[in-house]
């Protein structure tokens, strides 16, 4: 009896041994992409901010944004316009599911556009909407009180997001994200992390990699060294600088992307010394372009003219740049009232020296250097220039606040991939009269013209002279000052295949990132 219980002791302590090996053999076979970037969503709501549920693609938005700009089919898979441009129709997938189960039909899509946009109210009240109908399950008709040829670029936008009934209470709040995305939402950290795990039941490709982590670091010397640790295996949007290490590291892939977004000076309009728009011409001209993009972005990025990069469609291909001429913004300057009656180098008027406060923020790296740049450039010419760099609400609430007289940003221009959300928010009267990111309490009456017949407009040609138009007077009465445009710089480690920037930076799409 000794010898057979001894046995199965035996026995039974292999079977078991041999589970948990299997078990843990099955858990190192899981495979967890570790990557960082320098923003964090301030709620885990994303019909108030989606950008990280779609670009992680826990969430999904009806139309998509290809590798080119163009908007392309998503969850809805084909739409049409009536005649009079009023009624817009859109046929939706068949047999997506969201994350819990629920199938993703017309009538829950109704009620998560409606939801969005009452949350993301500043974004889609642009829209003039009438009312959306659910005919059937597989069929959503948006009204509209006039023409707006925009729609269906504003609803790539990640705040439209799909969201099943189960991810918020009956009183609206939200529970837990429950997308239709080749990913599902697991957890968040503020401040922290975002995690997410693979959608096998996806509609679309599914991922080859088990669990992403999302690590939220504002610092990009940060996240060089988590990619020098190998604690991550893709560092997002890394300053030139950095980047340059990479290149002739083995164990590396530095890869780059010209993107929709344009480092720019934004001019208090309110006050003096930037409510005399010679004074802000003057600044333009002070400013060397091509100094910035040569030293500061080490060749990153090229210098810009207008608002929108040139290989966009949107662009305004004629309009002249600022030239580097420093006399001509000392002669404007001197046209406004501002010369050195001291001899102390730094110009006044009426017995004020001019004296300035530039704010930027550190999120995006290479804002303070470029900063610092155009602190020495203005100090050529006369201007006295405070830097401060703040975190990037905090930058940004000074902003709202008047409390300064220029802001330096990289602004995104496409996030909407159509120039009529970016245009309306940043230049015309009703954006710039409130809080955001574009020209501060700036009003131009021709320009809220051209911007509101543009946006009716049904042919493409016509809105596109329209949006010339606009561009050109912007760089003539020059409430912003455009630097240059963007390339973003992400490095991997070299086992990361498949990843790809996004021109408009609307998806990740880590569903085909794999790990070799």
């Amino acid at each position: 009896m000794k010898k057979k219980e001894g046995l199965l002791f035996i026995l039974l302590a292999l079977v078991v041994m041999g589970t948990g090996c299997a078990e843990q053999e099955q858990q190192e076979e899981l495979q967890t992409l570790s990557i960082s970037g320098q923003w964090s969503p301030n709620t885990i709501d994303p019909h108030q901010s989606g950008y990280i549920a779609q670009r992680l693609g826990y969430a999904e938005t009806l139309v998509g944004v290809d590798y080119e700009g163009k908007i392309t089919p998503n969850l809805a898979k084909s739409w049409e316009v009536s005649d009079d441009g009023k009624n817009w129709t859109f046929v939706l997938r068949e047999d997506v599911l969201f994350h819990d189960g629920t199938p993703f039909t017309a009538g829950v899509m109704k009620t998560s556009l409606e939801r969005s946009f009452v949350r993301s109210e500043s974004i889609f009240e642009k829209i003039p909407i009438l009312a959306i109908e659910a005919p059937d399950n597989r069929t959503l008709v948006i009204r509209l009180e006039s023409p707006f040829p925009a729609l269906p670029a504003y609803l790539s936008k990640a705040e439209s997001v799909a969201l099943a009934p189960g991810s918020y209470d009956e009183d609206g709040n939200m529970l837990k994200p429950i997308g239709t995305g080749p990913f599902i939402f697991e957890s968040w950290k503020p401040e922290e992390e975002v995690a997410v795990v693979k959608n096998p039941d996806y509609w679309g490709q599914t991922a080859s990699v088990d669990k992403v982590i999302y690590r939220i670091m504002p610092e990009a010397l940060t996240r060089k060294m988590l990619l020098d640790s190998k604690e991550i295996q893709i560092a997002m949007i890394l300053s030139p600088e950095i980047a340059e290490e990479y290149t002739e590291k083995d164990g590396y892939t530095v890869l780059q992307q010209p993107i929709a977004r344009v480092r720019m000076l934004g001019f208090n309009t309110e006050k003096e010394p930037f409510d005399d728009q010679k004074v802000r011409q003057a600044v333009n001209y002070a400013i060397d372009r091509e100094a910035i993009v040569k030293y500061v972005l080490h060749g990153y990025g090229t210098t810009a003219a207008g608002l929108f990069p040139p290989g966009f469609y949107w662009a305004n291909k004629e309009i002249a740049p600022y030239t580097y001429d420093t006399e001509k913004a000392k002669s404007l300057l001197e046209e406004a009232g501002w010369t050195d009656t001291n001899g102390d180098g730094t110009l006044d008027k009426n017995g004020n020296p001019l004296k300035i406060t530039l704010i930027t923020y550190p999120e995006r790296a290479e804002l303070p250097s470029i900063a610092e740049v155009i602190q020495q450039q203005l100090k050529n010419v006369g201007i006295d220039t405070e830097l401060q760099v703040l975190n990037v609400d905090a930058a940004n609430s000074l902003r709202n606040q008047g409390d300064f007289d220029i802001f330096l940003v990289g602004r995104g221009l496409l996030f909407v991939p159509d120039p009529d959300e970016i245009m309306m928010t940043d230049y015309h009267s009703s954006g710039t009269s409130t809080d955001g990111w574009g020209a501060y309490r700036w009003y131009n009456e021709s320009v809220d013209g051209l911007l509101e017949e543009a946006r009716t407009t049904s042919d493409m040609a016509v809105r596109k002279e329209l949006y010339d138009e606009v561009q050109e007077i912007i760089v003539e009465e020059a409430p912003v000052a455009y630097l240059n445009y963007y390339v973003n710089i992400d490095v991997t480690t070299s086992d990361i295949e498949g990843y790809r920037l996004h021109p408009t930076e609307y998806s990740l799409h880590l569903e085909n990132v794999s790990i070799v």
